[in-house]
């Protein structure tokens, strides 16, 4: 992380509520996420949680649990019953969230954080910002981030995962646009290219191209679908879009890509986007896989940044 990047107005507060989190500056960050060397995020809780189970399971990664023992007092009781369920779940192999899970569900497993960032680019936002002061007062270093997800594939084949060379926004430019002061600040959006290379050297037999992600504030009228409550484009200007976008080199379609390059890129975080296509948006708009065939989709990021893990403890020289 670019140190000089950080906000210099932290330096100011006594202590720092990281509120989403229900964990603070005051607590004993340092130990518990300051050999964090990979933070993967993704959409929902339960793939957060999935995500951790993989990583204890297949890499043998400790799970890591942080809470106290309340004290024995009257109405605490629930509280009791609840630390020693967790410690028994740890202990059985299961991974227990860190902090409060109202917005996001956290989890820790070896030097991994495994965490959901919610659906959209302001609920993704704001994660980044808080698990970002929370390596730094944790004094972690060299950590990498990863956003593992869905996506509508433009132009690819489902279960293909698109490892992202930059977000797009809808207009098809390579930008990102925040307000300050009520003022528009356009933020590059380019992803580390040494990483994403690094990734698709170590994808075996999971198919995964490198492609741009465009991403929407919107599932259906900003994607461009004609699905949704109401439409304001004819099938003819969908595809005509669709082709345009796909001409300029985006690959998929979500809706967090374009921020997260955005804010990883001004702190000098070295990441990755892989979301997999659960169809391609040039054939349709409605996702019509199984179950079962859209769990193995699903799947495949997660493997995939599996192995980019595994492959950098073995020392592998990947091409």
């Amino acid at each position: 992380m670019n140190k000089a990047a950080l906000n210099p107005n932290l330096e100011q507060l006594k202590v720092d509520f990281l509120y989403h989190f229900g964990l603070s500056s005051a607590d004993d960050l340092r130990g518990m996420f300051g050999d964090t060397k990979h933070v993967a995020m993704m959409g929902s809780a339960d793939r957060a949680y999935t995500f951790a189970q993989k990583l204890h399971d297949q890499l043998g990664d400790p799970i890591q649990y942080f809470g106290k023992m309340p004290e024995l007092q009257f109405g605490k009781l629930g509280k009791v019953m609840e630390h020693i369920w967790n410690l028994l779940s740890v202990n059985l192999g299961y991974p227990v969230p860190i902090g409060k899970t109202e917005r996001y569900s956290m989890y820790k497993v070896g030097d991994t954080i495994s965490v959901s960032h919610g659906m959209g680019q302001p609920s993704h936002s704001i994660l980044l910002h808080e698990v970002t002061k929370m390596l730094h007062y944790a004094g972690a270093t060299d950590f990498k981030y990863y956003r593992l997800g869905t996506s509508g594939g433009v132009g690819v084949e489902p279960g293909t995962v698109v490892v992202a060379d930059k977000g797009l926004a809808p207009s098809g430019r390579a930008e990102y646009v925040i307000d300050v002061l009520g003022e528009p600040v356009t933020l590059e959006t380019d992803f580390d290219p040494d990483l994403a290379q690094y990734i698709l050297g170590v994808r075996g037999n999971i198919e995964a191209v490198l492609g741009s992600t465009m991403s929407a504030d919107d599932f259906y009228t900003v994607q461009a679908r004609l699905d949704g409550a109401f439409c304001m484009i004819t099938p003819e200007e969908k595809q005509n879009y669709l082709q345009k976008l796909h001409g300029l080199g985006t690959r998929n379609i979500e809706m967090e890509a374009a921020a997260f390059g955005a804010f990883c890129k001004k702190m000098g975080i070295p990441a990755a986007c892989m979301c997999v296509a659960l169809l391609n948006r040039l054939e349709g708009d409605q996702v019509t896989s199984t179950p079962e065939q859209l769990g193995a989709f699903s799947d495949n990021p997660q493997q995939l940044l599996i192995q980019y893990i595994a492959s950098t403890r073995q020392g592998q020289k990947v091409a």
